[in-house]
């Protein structure tokens, strides 16, 4: 065998292997629609109408109707929360995630920040021997009460813009109410919780829209009563007036060529008018 048998084995192994790879990329070309195989794993996630632009040249957009029907809005009640707050829950909250800037108990050091002995009832900036932060010394003043901790401790940065307090926030609203509960616990002068949101709130406001609407509705059939008994009343005031006995003479004449005098005469009397004048008929014919 020589070398041309060889080349001719090579070749022909490379025929079928190029075969291969091309009925490889002809079949994902094919079922893929064109845009480079069927592996989609680790592409985002696409709308319906997206997928559909992406594989058909003519088609209508489907309108996003948001699944249903829409869920009340939550309200948010900073009342209930505390009222249901646990303090030693709170305590443990703050061990684990404040006490490595602050300390609480009256007549601690302050660390990095202030000493929080106090706190709920205060003012922002409250302590003369602490360098506070530009952003909060400008805010100095402002009392530290239940809502405006509630803020702080949720996103410090996003309450007072510029702060120099490096914090997150706590976001879970049952942990932030534990924690405000401890520091509540450790203030002399913290007032009572707020009062929870009365449950009938929205049915309230719901009452007051529809009495409202019926309200309007009801002035406004009020409105068209009076029209309809205005309109009654001139009716009844326009009514015939009864009959005087007075003839009215109907002309019945016409174009043609008719003797004049050819009228009707239709009396209009009263009924006694028309008893009378039957007495008198008797009587002549007596």
């Amino acid at each position: 065998m020589g070398d041309l048998f060889w080349n001719k084995v090579f070749g022909a192994l490379l025929a079928v292997a190029l075969g291969v790879m091309g009925l490889r990329v002809l079949s994902e070309t094919v079922f893929s629609g064109g845009h480079g195989g069927g592996d989609h794993h680790g592409e985002e996630e696409m709308s319906l109408n997206d997928w559909a632009h992406s594989r058909f040249a003519y088609y209508t957009d489907i309108a996003d109707t948001g699944g249903g029907s829409s869920e009340p809005e939550e309200v948010y009640d900073l009342g209930a929360l505390l009222a249901s707050a646990d303090a030693t829950s709170g305590e443990r909250a703050f061990k684990s995630k404040c006490s490595t800037c602050h300390t609480i108990e009256q007549g601690g050091s302050n660390g990095t920040g202030p000493n929080l002995y106090g706190i709920i009832g205060s003012t922002h900036a409250h302590r003369s021997d602490f360098g506070y932060s530009s952003a909060m010394a400008a805010t100095a003043g402002e009392p530290w009460n239940y809502e405006n901790i509630d803020h702080w401790l949720t996103n410090p940065g996003s309450y007072i813009r510029g702060t120099s307090m490096a914090f997150a926030g706590l976001r879970r609203d049952d942990e932030r109410a534990d924690v405000i509960a401890y520091l509540a616990s450790n203030s002399p002068d913290a007032p009572a919780f707020p009062e929870p949101l009365p449950e009938d709130a929205g049915d309230e406001a719901a009452e007051g829209e529809t009495e409202g609407e019926a309200t309007d509705a009801s002035a406004d059939a009020t409105e068209g009563d009076a029209v309809e008994a205005t309109v009654t009343e001139e009716t009844v005031t326009e009514t015939p007036t009864e009959a005087t006995g007075q003839i009215e003479t109907v002309d019945t004449i016409d174009d043609t060529a008719q003797p004049e005098g050819n009228e009707g005469e239709v009396e209009l009397a009263p009924a006694d008018a028309e008893d009378e004048t039957a007495t008198e008929t008797e009587t002549e014919d007596e």
